[in-house]
């Protein structure tokens, strides 16, 4: 094949235009200088799936058949082609022909990697960059109590032997899961449409499936190995919200702690007070599910603000709650929940609240309310828990045991009536741990088994960190494992 003009830039075009023209791939087309012969190459056609070391070529004259000049001029018409003639043992050096393609295949290589090599470190170094202004920011409680290491999900069964030794068996159940809390301001939010990542859908695979059934005694067993409870709480994931999820601008003033959100899907709608309004459709509570996955059986939220209590009492009343049960005090290291409800009587934005009377208990204190608006008028009991102490939980079962046999004693006697609501101060640990304990002794009782693993991964679909420690997750077994003995000794009498 002769041509007038051809240096190496133009190869790549050259053979393009001559793989056109046969109607193959690129790759298949070969080409050879000739030397001593000025403005003439050599070129051959292979198999696309030749093997390695094999000289292999298609007939030159087979070749001629299949090319279509015309194809050939219009593609190559600037190398002015001047004769196309077969030649024998076209295929003199397979190395020599491919070495043109090799360099730069090498060379385009070399880019890549290191170009990719490049943006690997860059991303990692922005990763942790992000990760220690994270830390810094976030309070020291939250930091041991909040994020969970990144381990794979596993169900901890657990065998007691006759030396009271605790013996674990450990059976893997996911992928790992590991959740970052995004710590940055809030205040007015984008409206942002998410994507579920792929971590983000490994979390909530773990939350809907995983479980562990206990019978009474493996519930007895369970809480003599406080260290396999330990191991199965981390695995949990923690559910949070990224504030981008929330398209509601500047419902960061509602939230007493920036990182523990309502999640979207169940989060409580106030009725607007006027329709474009749509922070005043915000309070950060949930609904939560009960036993046997009854909807709205309770509301989980957060301890009142002072520019978020008429937000409060409009949700008591809007959800016609019978009960709501307060989990912490006013104050402790810090302010944990303004008072929300008055010494006699108080309006709360449209709804009148009215205190009947006060019955002081060992370790609560219940009040009888009457809450108006209008001409309507509704009973609501008041529980409020003074003796968790802060920081830990308690020496005893007992109080939050009896606590909660007292609510669904009322629960059971408002029928029709809506969710029990639940706070603490942040809405997650504390009252995570009333409701674990509520929905578990009910299991308990009508079906002689537990999964409070369960019972937790349900909570935090409905509101991401539910039962916040792994000291809350042990307090939640002893709890259970007390009203399982008070059934068993009932089952006795």
């Amino acid at each position: 094949m002769d041509v007038n003009k051809l240096n190496i830039t133009l190869l790549r075009i050259f053979r393009q235009g001559v793989a056109a023209a046969l109607g193959l791939l690129p790759q298949q087309v070969h080409i050879n200088r000739l030397i001593g012969k000025k403005n003439c190459v050599e070129l051959f056609v292979s198999p696309l799936n030749r093997k390695p070391g094999i000289s292999e070529a298609f007939p030159s004259e087979e070749v001629l058949r299949s090319l279509n000049i015309n194809i050939l001029h219009q593609s190559l018409s600037q190398f002015g082609i001047t004769e196309v003639s077969p030649e024998k043992n076209v295929l003199q050096d397979q190395h020599e022909a491919d070495k043109i393609w090799s360099k730069e295949g090498f060379y385009a290589v070399v880019i890549f990697l290191s170009i990719f090599v490049i943006l690997v470190t860059c991303l990692m170094i922005l990763y942790r960059l992000k990760e220690k202004i994270q830390l810094s920011l976030r309070p020291e409680k939250e930091k041991n109590s909040m994020v969970q290491p990144e381990q794979a999900p596993k169900v901890v069964n657990v065998v007691v032997d006759p030396q009271g030794q605790c013996i674990p068996e450990m059976k893997p159940v996911g992928s790992n899961v590991s959740l970052t809390l995004d710590m940055s301001s809030l205040g007015s939010v984008e409206p942002f449409v998410t994507v579920p990542t792929p971590r983000e859908k490994v979390a909530m695979e773990y939350l809907q499936s995983a479980g562990r059934i206990l019978t009474r005694q493996q519930l007895r067993d369970a809480v003599a190995c406080s260290h396999l409870l330990q191991t199965e709480f981390m695995e949990i994931p923690m559910n949070f919200v990224d504030p981008k999820e929330i398209d509601i601008p500047s419902h960061g003033t509602k939230n007493r702690y920036k990182t523990i959100l309502p999640n979207p899907l169940s989060r409580v709608y106030l009725k607007p007070k006027n329709p474009s309004d749509s922070l005043s459709t915000y309070i950060n509570a949930n609904y939560i599910r009960g036993y046997g996955g009854k909807e709205k059986a309770f509301i989980a939220t957060q301890g009142p603000m002072i520019n978020t209590v008429n937000d409060f009492w409009q949700m008591v009343w809007q959800e016609d709650s019978p009960v709501i049960v307060m989990i912490t005090k006013l104050k402790e290291k810090n302010e944990k929940c303004v008072l929300y409800w008055p010494e006699k009587r108080g309006i709360y934005g449209k709804v009148e609240v009215l205190v009947n009377s006060v019955q002081e208990c060992k370790n609560y204190t219940i009040r009888q309310l009457t809450i108006k608006q209008g001409s309507q008028s509704r009973s609501v009991k008041h529980y409020w828990y003074t003796s968790w102490p802060d920081h830990k939980t308690p020496d005893s079962a007992q109080p939050l045991l009896q606590l909660m046999l007292d609510v669904e004693e009322d629960r059971v006697e408002s029928p029709g009536r809506g969710p029990v609501i639940v706070h603490c101060s942040a809405g997650i640990g504390r009252t995570g741990c009333f409701i674990a304990t509520a929905i578990g002794c009910q299991q308990l009782k009508e079906e002689g088994v537990v999964d409070a693993l369960s019972i937790v991964c349900q909570l935090r679909v409905d509101r991401g960190g539910m039962v916040q420690t792994s000291e809350q997750y042990e307090f939640v077994h002893h709890a259970l494992s007390l009203y399982e003995s008070r059934l068993s000794a009932e089952a006795v009498q």
